[in-house]
């Protein structure tokens, strides 16, 4: 007789699964987070046109490429090498198009004199048009031209998928569970037995701020916007940092930074979490003790802020202002999020601030 064997348990789907549990497997996955990084890191690699020529006599490249420096210097392409076994880079489609109407022989010919006769062919080619950022864009871009590149260890590993340690990863998912349970400490007051759905498919918005050199939960904040239109989570996380250093605009009587009673809900789930800010200095007392600013806190400075989901324009440029260092986030924010869904504010070049942003809790 055979044997009856059960069918395997199915796990629950995620909008079936209680905010609680979802909250232990935050906590306790060993996936590692990926990094919100720009474009330039991940798009296909863009081209432009250029001349290239094929030196008659490869003796004379050092000559041909000095020459070629000074007359036509490869002023945007200076990640391309000059040259390629036998053949040169002269300059590119889009340069001689704007200085003259001549061909590139004419224009060799008469600009360029020394080098009338020092090339058998000339043609036209796409090479890439920026700099590779990582070695596998490195890789590519060499099967097509050689290219000049200076390996950055830390950019190679932000964008590997174990940029985290095994003890690193267990503090951030921690502090992301605070996050979570911060939300769930509110919603349980409005509703019984929550659901993951009722923190995934509504505004619903936490904050916990963190100063990693302490190892130390500075501030936390849940949304107000249904009472305030700019009180959402990110910003009264802000403003709860900001009085811990004698600063803040809303509710100043509590200078803590977190609610006394939150606090202690979030301290019986979480042990073994540190609470509390470094002591802040001010100028005065700074220059008296002849200290430097970096022993006081000042704004989110160093800071890491662990968001349930994904900050808006408003939120994100406050961090930056802020001088966050790292932001985290659980859930995009598909019609409103600034740092993946709708743009990643955090790579816009002309800002004077720039924070990592790390996401893939799930």
């Amino acid at each position: 007789m055979t044997e009856v064997t059960e069918p395997p348990t199915k796990k629950p789907k995620m909008a079936e699964t209680s905010l609680d549990n979802f909250i232990e497997n935050i906590k306790n996955s060993k996936k590692n987070l990926m990094a919100i990084l720009s474009d330039e890191f991940t798009k296909p690699t863009q081209f432009t046109q250029v001349y290239v020529g094929g030196v008659n006599n490869v003796q004379d490249l050092s000559k041909i490429i000095m020459t070629l420096n000074e007359k036509l210097p490869l002023k945007e392409l200076q990640h391309l090498k000059r040259a390629r076994k036998h053949e040169v880079i002269l300059c590119s489609v889009q340069y001689l198009n704007t200085q003259t109407q001549k061909t590139i022989q004419e224009y060799i010919k008469e600009d360029v004199y020394e080098l009338k006769d020092a090339f058998k062919y000339f043609k036209v080619t796409s090479l890439p048009a920026v700099p590779p950022k990582l070695k596998k864009q490195q890789q590519e871009f060499s099967r097509v031209w050689s290219c000049n590149f200076h390996p950055n260890a830390y950019l190679e590993k932000l964008c590997g998928d174990q940029f985290f340690s095994v003890n690193e990863l267990i503090e951030h998912r921690c502090y992301m569970a605070i996050a979570f349970e911060v939300a769930n400490y509110y919603l349980s007051k409005l509703k019984d037995n929550l659901l993951i759905t009722d923190v995934s498919e509504s505004n619903v918005n936490a904050t916990v701020v963190v100063d990693p050199t302490i190892k130390s939960v500075v501030a936390i904040s849940y949304d107000n916007r249904e009472n305030h239109p700019t009180q959402h989570s990110a910003m009264l996380a802000i403003d709860n940092v900001a009085k811990t250093q004698n600063g803040g605009a809303w509710n100043t009587a509590d200078k803590s930074g977190i609610h006394n009673e939150l606090q202690s809900h979030i301290k019986k789930k979480f042990a073994n979490v540190k609470f509390g800010a470094r002591n802040y200095l001010t100028k005065e007392v700074l220059n008296e003790q002849k200290k430097n600013a970096s022993e006081s806190p000042y704004l989110c400075t160093g800071y890491y802020v662990y968001m349930v989901r994904e900050p808006c324009v408003m939120c994100s440029m406050g961090l930056v202002h802020a001088r966050a260092n790292r932001v985290f986030f659980c859930f995009k924010n598909n019609l409103k999020g600034a740092l993946c869904s709708k743009t990643k504010l955090h790579c816009v070049p002309s800002l004077n601030h720039h924070f990592e942003v790390f996401t893939e809790f799930l």
